[in-house]
């Protein structure tokens, strides 16, 4: 998804226009449309306009490039100086985790809740792919599939709109309010 996809995306969520995301964001709302078709990309300053007036994390917008086991280890360190999180698993004999049964938890009931149903949607991209044999044609499989990609795109759109603070001392605060649709 691109920038502008994503930012029509939490625009339509919102329910307001480009006019009204753009009186928001100090930003022409011509200048909106522009970003969505992908006519013109954001400048990062216009970008954290853009995220502030839709209550969203900048983060949201930007994609990251995991390749490597050092890029999934430094974000997972970053994440737990910054979170509660539990790193947890079967141990042996010696009392060391088992490699094959590590599993992280956040101790964060809102964190937890929203990976319960992005793992709940996972698991029904992974059912439609095993059973791949029972649809009638390839294409028949292949437009499902789309289908279903889509809808996890949706879900994990709307899963990571919130601004709940999870900041490691921070409990149950919320710095971000979205303005009245206007």
């Amino acid at each position: 998804m691109t920038v502008g996809e994503k930012i029509k995306t939490f625009r339509t969520i919102r329910g307001i226009s480009q006019n009204v995301l753009g009186e928001l964001a100090g930003i022409d709302g011509t200048t909106i449309r522009k970003y969505e078709l992908g006519s013109r990309k954001p400048k990062p300053d216009q970008l954290l306009k853009i995220a502030n007036a839709l209550g969203v994390s900048i983060n949201v917008f930007t994609d990251f490039d995991i390749e490597t086991a050092s890029d999934v280890l430094s974000l997972l360190f970053k994440m737990d100086e910054q979170v509660d999180m539990e790193i947890d698993g079967e141990k042996d004999s010696e009392g060391n985790l088992i490699p094959d049964t590590i599993c992280i938890r956040f101790k964060h009931p809102e964190i937890n809740s929203r990976l319960a149903k992005f793992a709940k949607a996972k698991k029904l991209q992974e059912n439609l792919i095993a059973s791949k044999d029972a649809f009638p044609s390839e294409e028949a499989f292949n437009k499902e599939l789309e289908q279903m990609n889509e809808t996890c795109e949706q879900i994990k759109q709307h899963l990571v709109d919130t601004n709940r603070v999870v900041r490691k001392g921070a409990a149950d605060i919320s710095v971000k309010v979205y303005p009245e649709n206007k």
